[in-house]
């Protein structure tokens, strides 16, 4: 046994040279620069093409070739497989950035090719003169100038072939066991066994050739037949993969061909492995392929049919779970699993994130009602502090539900070189087969006691390109059962959750998780590109506004349902909130689209809306000049209204009472409304007499605001070193401290700069405390607005603090002109609330979160996501922080850190460099955020009344309208839209305070039958009515959809 394994390696070497006895360079090669896409390559002319001497580079930044060539067969490989071979020199490193390619093969479209996948195969038996025509669509990724084209045709000894992977998966598998262990030495010993029946005198040989059947017919009998076996041993699930990232270190314009090359190269592989199962995520992918390669979308829907390609994932696109709102997280999977449902006929059970930065409380619920039975991922694996301690567990979400969850726990069974930086628990859904892999999921996972099988997805994956021939080849040996090593099989997604279900789910010791998966990473995306974010949640709202008002003009007007408008704009939303594209981690052009898709979005949003506005204001029984205020939240409006009049209009009144209007800085009127019902509108005359007798109760001047609510005092900064709250008598900030810092802190994480936040931050950082000027900007009636300008290095921050005559909040507009970079800044408030936890608005409900770190779990929240608001409550009083488009805050002892911005420079150098607008809001109040109305202020706060001006006198619309109201403060109505194939209406609502309710939903559209339905639609029990109202029993937190027909 002495020095027997470094003779099989060695061995195994010199046997892997001999796969390829015979190599033929392809020589008169034409090509041309072009981003042009050649629809018909088999009738292709391309001798205008330039001729491309093989000793020349190619190459560029993100630039497009193509390349034709003929290879014609030679008298010497005539009757051997013969395959195609395409070599850059950049093998052997990263595929998603270097240079990847489309294959046709007279004409036919027939796989992709990369550092990874490097052959095509031509034929298995040649015929001396046959020629192939081979054109290669070319993309040179990133930074790629000095580029090799080596091609060539060679065959390929299948006998040697066979025998290398039959002699090398157990051997890779020796290699990873202890030299005394009996499986290492049967193994060891009956490979060299083998070995030496193997004539290497001359290769290629007849002698060579008879001696490798020999050998491999011993390996087949002595090894596979008598010493594997498939009993009494854990198993490895097989699911062929390949993870696609939309846009990332990429744009969607070339994910578009990475799709078609992945997917290609995986049906070719299909045609040579009857065996192989795959499964493949994300409906926007698809529709890519269908559009630009259509021939491979129908081969792809026959093995659907067939049963080899599993199409689940339920999302439109891997969608980021921490940012999106919970409507979108819902449209997510009604356009994904419709999808599906349309093109292949197959329903989802299963949410398959593998690379989300963070799964939010709310899914499970979602996921359960929308048919969803499994949950998926490997990211929270990749934890900087703390290891998940289940890998299979329920996972129980803010209302109680709980959905089955696995995390895939792939990673290499001894720690290399590219774990370094890496915990020992991190796992990677780019999996691989071969014995390190498998070996290393079974070591790595955590409850061996419940079962004996985990999964693993294999495929070269986030630029695409899926599994590998060799991969292929190895699965073949290890699902026999290699000694010392568990098995493997080929397995559908859903085929192993099914398994997993039925063998662990009355077993009394699976665990349950309960709460929000945090993943204890990419704090940063939190953050980053604000821009994205921005246009995110202004999308969001604006898209359900023109829901709701296209409901509300079908049934006042009957107005046709902006149904395509409606598709073509959440679909765009949900592209965009890809898990690298919202969370701010790709190069700049993905952003220079994504502007444009949010400025599309909201130019037709807006326009969409204004007109919706003024055909309803219109259509009211009122006067011209008359203004009629929207209110697109499901309770009574009150608070802020701007609308735009040439008039001069001091007042505008209802039922007797005036209203007083300011005429803001910018030119807008302004005034502040009441009671205007919910989902609907209330007109305002412009009275006869505009003579206010009201006192004005707003007071001003550079160092002082003052209104019912607040006394306001700024100190020399222009921060805050006041906020005391007249009606509860009590000051807000700490004592000696001042509220409204602005704090930069160097921000050089290091690891991932877009994405990444690390605890040591704080480190380093420098107050914005120079001050250009303070000025009083607006004194009015309504508004009272101080503008205090801060010059920091290259940039520019500019803050206007408003007070309001009738709204307990104090609102700071900020304007940045960003320059800086690997900059962060906050704006910190010190408050003084004794409370050692804060809540969080999520997507349908909120969470609690300590604002201490007595663990290492409390510690990793250093910085977390929330969405409209966040609350530090003690008995009796507390604040509410509401926001119009950020995410990311730090609550560490009573200081509040609202993340402003975030400047990375890799992979986006010029990230956040531009102009910067948004809103906070303090909002004190008595007793707790419930008592205190922290929702409806949310909401009112980021989905602002608006109001349009009629034109003309008269119509008949009444002069006020509510299409939708329920009867409890705690239910949120979130949707009012028409249904998806219908034109039913759709409400959607949730409980907010985590409190049992029964609640009274008011429809103002007639109907004869409401029905409650899961989030797809589907009916599920008649619900008692009566007059137009619903009865409804909600479960804390629950989301409930209510149909009416």
């Amino acid at each position: 046994m002495i020095m027997l394994q470094q003779r099989i390696g060695k061995f195994l070497s010199y046997l892997e040279k001999q796969i390829y006895p015979q190599k033929m360079e392809l020589e008169n090669i034409r090509f041309i620069q072009t981003e042009e896409r050649f629809s018909n390559v088999e009738k292709l002319d391309t001798t205008a093409w330039e001729l491309f001497d093989g000793r020349e580079f190619w190459g560029g930044h993100r630039e497009y070739y193509w390349f034709d060539m003929t290879a014609r067969i030679p008298e010497e490989f005539e009757g051997k497989c013969v395959c195609f071979e395409l070599l850059t020199g950049r093998e052997g490193q990263w595929d998603a950035t270097n240079p990847q390619f489309t294959c046709y093969v007279n004409g036919v479209l027939r796989q992709g090719l990369d550092v990874n996948h490097r052959e095509v195969l031509l034929t298995e038996s040649a015929k001396a003169g046959e020629s192939y025509r081979i054109v290669l669509s070319a993309f040179t990724g990133d930074q790629n100038f000095k580029l090799k084209l080596q091609v060539s045709i060679k065959v390929l000894d299948r006998l040697t072939e066979k025998y290398y992977y039959d002699i090398k998966v157990p051997y890779e598998t020796a290699c990873l066991l202890d030299s005394e262990d009996r499986d290492y030495i049967a193994i060891i010993q009956t490979i060299n066994e083998s070995v030496n029946l193997v004539d290497f005198r001359q290769e290629n040989s007849a002698e060579y050739r008879e001696s490798i059947q020999k050998a491999d017919g011993y390996m087949e009998q002595e090894f596979y037949k008598k010493r594997c076996s498939t009993e009494n041993r854990p198993t490895i699930c097989c699911v062929g993969h390949t993870h696609i990232d939309c846009a990332w270190m990429w744009t969607l314009k070339v994910t578009q061909d990475k799709a078609v090359r992945s997917f290609s190269t995986v049906l070719e592989l299909m045609r040579r492995y009857p065996e192989y199962k795959f499964m493949s995520s994300q409906p926007l992918l698809y529709k890519f392929v269908k559009k630009n390669a259509p021939q491979v979308y129908e081969e792809i829907k026959r093995r659907v049919k067939e049963g080899r390609w599993e199409t689940e994932g339920a999302m439109f696109v891997e969608a980021d779970c921490n940012l999106s709102s919970g409507e979108s997280l819902v449209r997510q999977i009604i356009y994904g699993k419709r999808f599906f449902k349309e093109e292949f006929g197959k329903d989802n059970i299963v949410l398959w994130l593998p690379d989300v930065f963070g799964y939010s409380a709310a899914l499970p619920q979602i996921m359960k009602k929308t048919g969803i039975r499994y949950f998926m991922t490997t990211k929270i694996n990749w934890n900087e502090f703390n290891r998940m301690p289940y890998d299979t567990f329920m996972w129980r979400g803010i209302d109680g539900t709980e959905i089955l969850t696995h995390f895939i726990p792939t990673r290499d069974y001894q720690d290399g070189p590219k774990n370094a930086n890496r915990t020992n628990f991190f796992t990677t859904y780019n999996g691989i087969i071969n014995p390190s892999q498998v070996k290393g999921s079974w070591k790595r996972y955590s409850q061996k006691y419940l079962n004996q099988e985990t999964l693993l997805a294999y495929g070269y994956g986030d630029g695409g390109g899926g599994p590998t021939t060799w991969m292929l080849e190895n699965q073949r040996r290890l699902e026999k059962g290699i000694p010392g090593c568990p098995n493997t099989k080929q397995s559908h997604v859903r085929e192993f959750f099914e398994n997993l279900e039925a063998e662990v789910s009355t077993n009394k010791y699976l665990p349950t998780w309960s709460g929000e998966l945090y993943l204890e990473y990419h704090r940063g995306t939190y953050t980053t590109m604000a821009r994205n974010k921005k246009g995110n949640r202004k999308s969001e709202f604006a898209y359900e506004n023109i829901e709701w008002l296209g409901v509300l003009e079908d049934c006042l007007s009957g107005q046709e349902y902006p149904r395509e408008l409606l598709r073509w704009g959440w679909e765009t939303i949900l592209k965009n909130q890809f898990h690298d594209i919202l969370p701010g981690s790709s190069i700049k052009e993905v952003y220079d689209d994504s502007k444009r898709d949010y400025e599309e979005l909201l130019s037709r949003a807006h326009q969409e809306m204004d007109t919706q506005k003024q055909r309803l204001a219109d259509g009211v029984k009122a006067k011209a000049g008359d203004v009629v205020v929207f209110n697109p939240n499901g309770f009574l409006g009150s608070g802020i209204v701007c609308f735009k009049s040439e008039e001069k209009i001091t007042a505008l009144e209802r039922n007797g009472c005036l209203f007083p209007v300011q005429k803001t800085a910018d030119g807008n009127c302004l005034f502040e409304v009441d009671m205007v019902p919910p989902r609907g509108y209330e007109t305002f005359s412009l009275p006869e007499n505009s003579d206010l007798q009201k006192e004005n109760t707003l007071y001003v001047d550079t160092a002082h605001m003052e209104n019912q609510y607040f006394i306001l005092e700024f100190n020399e900064k222009g921060q805050f070193s006041r906020i005391f709250d007249k009606k509860c008598r009590r000051e807000l900030l700490k004592p000696g401290q001042a509220g409204n810092v602005i704090m930069s802190y160097e921000d050089r994480p290091h690891n991932y700069d877009a994405w990444d936040i690390n605890n040591y931050y704080t480190e380093k950082s420098w107050e914005v405390d120079q001050v250009e000027s303070i000025e009083v900007l607006e004194k009015g009636p309504v508004r009272a607005a101080l503008r205090i300008v801060h010059p920091y290095l290259q940039s520019r921050i500019v803050q206007t603090i408003y007070l309001y005559a009738e709204t307990p909040r104090v609102d700071i507009r900020t304007e940045i002109d960003w320059r800086e970079h690997l900059i962060l800044l906050k704006d910190l408030f010190p408050v003084d609330i004794h409370t050692e936890e804060a809540t969080f608005d999520i997507q349908y409900g909120n969470v609690t979160r300590p604002t201490y770190s007595n663990t290492s779990w409390d510690f990793a929240k250093f910085e977390v996501c929330a969405h409209k608001w966040i609350d530090l409550s003690e008995w009796g009083y507390g604040v509410s922080f509401l926001n119009d488009c950020k995410y990311g805050v730090s609550v560490r002892d009573g200081v509040v850190g609202l993340t402003m911005l975030k400047s990375p420079i890799y992979p986006n150098s010029e990230a956040d460099k531009e102009y910067h607008e948004f809103w906070y809001s303090i909002y004190p109040h008595e007793n707790g955020w419930r008592q205190g109305g922290t929702v409806r202020q949310a909401y009112q706060f980021n989905n602002t009344m608006t109001a349009a001006v009629k034109k003309l006198s008269g119509n008949d619309l009444p002069v006020k309208y509510s299409l939708a109201a329920v009867d409890k403060e705690n239910i949120v109505i979130e949707v009012v839209k028409e249904a998806e194939d219908s034109d039913a209406l759709i409400i959607r609502m949730y409980e907010c305070y985590n409190a049992r309710t029964n609640a009274v939903l008011k429809v103002g559209r007639t109907f004869k039958k409401a029905v409650e339905c899961d989030m797809l639609e589907n009916e599920e029990k008649e619900l008692t009515c009566f007059d137009g109202k619903v009865n409804l029993t909600f479960h804390p937190f629950e989301i409930k959809t209510v149909k009416l027909i």
